[in-house]
């Protein structure tokens, strides 16, 4: 009678076990592409008409923003995103927070329990002329 009972309660450890690892997966994701995003910004989204003009390093807001949402989409988590931040914080800092969605594998299969979560990682940068 224990041995049945003993594998459901196995099988159920399993698979949050299995589900939690997807998050955390998901949420290394999330924070890798965030940092690749923001030091990608912080030479490409260089403002080049004020560089030239005055020789001050000005990173240009919506430039960082279409470029952002284009390298995104070219990544390997764009099928899972679902919101994406770009914040020009200095004349040469850049801030990017990247929200993934979570679709779990096994929870779905609990009542009650969520579908799925959303994850989402921030990351800085900031361009050193040298």
């Amino acid at each position: 009678m224990l041995v049945p009972a003993g594998l459901l309660i196995t099988l159920l450890l399993g698979g949050i076990a299995f589900d939690l690892s997807l998050l955390f997966l998901r949420q290394r994701q999330a924070s890798s592409v965030a940092v690749d995003l923001a030091n990608d910004l912080a030479t490409l989204a260089l403002d080049e008409g004020h560089l030239r003009a005055t020789g001050e390093y000005v990173l240009d807001p919506a430039r960082a923003g279409a470029l952002a949402t284009a390298l995104l989409r070219e990544s390997d988590v764009a099928a899972d995103a679902v919101g994406l931040t770009v914040q020009v914080t200095a004349p040469d800092s850049v801030s990017v927070t990247v929200t993934l969605d979570v679709d779990y594998v096994f929870a779905k299969a609990i009542p009650g329990a969520a579908d799925g979560t959303e994850v989402s990682a921030t990351a800085s940068a900031l361009a050193v002329a040298g």
